[in-house]
């Protein structure tokens, strides 16, 4: 199969969410079909290589900047059917990128999540499948606003969003999601079914029969603190949880991996929180720590970070936000939920008080990542759909 993959992400080193979902997918695609890629160029990828053998075209990719129009700018935006985001974001470059790409007539085009679909032209050459498509958070933002301004805003912006991208997301032969509730999401909306291409994790990368029991009280968070939902969920776990989880055991404490430049000053003085910055290699992290805590109030998709703790044996306590989309999981089985800093915080002290409870989740979850989420599996389902609509 004759494959072109637009990926707004510059897919190496695959240091994030978006990143890891499109370094897997286009490596193992690469490994079986006759693969061409586009990718935007982030500013902290600019020295970067894609160690694959593909034609690879890398164009300069531009963020949106809120407010950069002025008010001039934000009254057209109001007026206009499209959202801000995407009226004040042109990209010529990657515009005519895909378009001498297209001119090539590749069997089947996959658009990796929304921030390519600006960027195709309005009418589709061949068959094109959008993969990753999530619209439920805009309906999260605007239910969780807490002034009545932000509360407005946020309305505006979830009408709007879901009126553009009810039109827009018609017009592709494929659309993909990582859950089943954000696939009933895209179907409500656009009338036409979605294939789930959950996200994964590389489980033979992994050797959780190997993990030592940990250091003693250790918690672990993996994730970006520049990403306000990460943010926030490490701030509401210092404040509110961690102080219950050490009153019962004082050793308790939380070691954030990932970017951290935008940590508030009280998280980086924090005598219980040790702030590491991006981990390369994350497997020895996670050998340390004793239970990954995944405390999000926010956000959609299916958390990586948790895929990945599963692969290396290490048991997790999620809210159900954080726990979103991973529909094969069971509570009590995989991991332990909880929403209350109370509850959390109880959930947490069990696993770190009893080391055979620690262990018998992690076993299962580690064979659910095995047999449910590892890319190898996650890759077929989406070679199935790309074949589906090939010219």
């Amino acid at each position: 199969m004759r494959l072109l993959i637009v990926s707004p992400w510059f897919p190496y080193p695959p240091d994030n969410g978006s990143r890891l979902r499109a370094w897997h997918l286009i490596e193992r695609l690469a490994q079986k079909h006759e693969v061409r890629l586009i990718v935007g160029r982030q500013e902290d990828a600019c020295s970067g290589e894609i160690p694959l053998k593909i034609p690879t075209i890398a164009v300069p990719w531009l963020w949106h900047q809120p407010g950069a129009t002025g008010k001039a700018g934000a009254l057209r935006a109001l007026l206009s059917a499209t959202p801000r985001s995407i009226l004040e974001t042109p990209n010529p470059a990657f515009v005519e990128a895909i378009a001498r790409e297209l001119a090539l007539k590749p069997d089947v085009v996959l658009a990796m999540e929304l921030g390519s679909d600006a960027y195709l032209p309005e009418q589709l050459p061949c068959p094109v499948v959008l993969d990753q498509v999530e619209i439920s958070g805009l309906e999260q933002a605007w239910r969780q606003a807490t002034t009545p301004r932000e509360r407005a805003t946020r309305w505006l912006t979830y009408t709007k969003g879901k009126s553009y991208w009810s039109r827009r997301l018609r017009r592709y032969h494929g659309l993909t999601a990582v859950s089943v509730a954000e696939a009933r999401a895209v179907e409500a909306l656009v009338g036409k079914p979605v294939t789930i291409v959950p996200n994964g994790v590389a489980t033979k990368e992994y050797s959780p029969l190997d993990k030592p029991t940990g250091v003693p009280g250790r918690l672990l968070y993996n994730g970006a603190l520049s990403y306000g939902p990460n943010r926030d969920a490490v701030l509401w776990f210092v404040e509110a949880i961690l102080p219950k989880i050490t009153e019962r055991i004082p050793e308790a404490h939380l070691v954030v991996t990932g970017k951290a430049d935008a940590a508030p000053e009280a998280l980086r003085q924090h005598p219980q929180v040790v702030l590491t910055g991006f981990v390369p290699q994350l497997q020895p992290v996670l050998a340390d720590a004793q239970v990954c805590v995944v405390p999000l109030r926010a956000g959609g998709g299916t958390r990586l970070k948790i895929l990945e703790a599963w692969a290396a044996g290490l048991p997790v306590v999620a809210t159900t936000i954080g726990a979103a989309g991973l529909d094969r999981s069971r509570e009590g089985e995989h991991l332990l939920v909880a929403d209350t800093p109370t509850r959390f915080a109880q959930q947490t002290a069990v696993l770190l008080r009893d080391s055979e409870k620690r262990r018998a989740v992690a076993q299962s979850a580690r064979t659910l990542a095995e047999t449910h989420y590892d890319w190898d599996a996650i890759v077929l389902k989406l070679e199935e759909c790309l074949q589906q609509q090939k010219s």
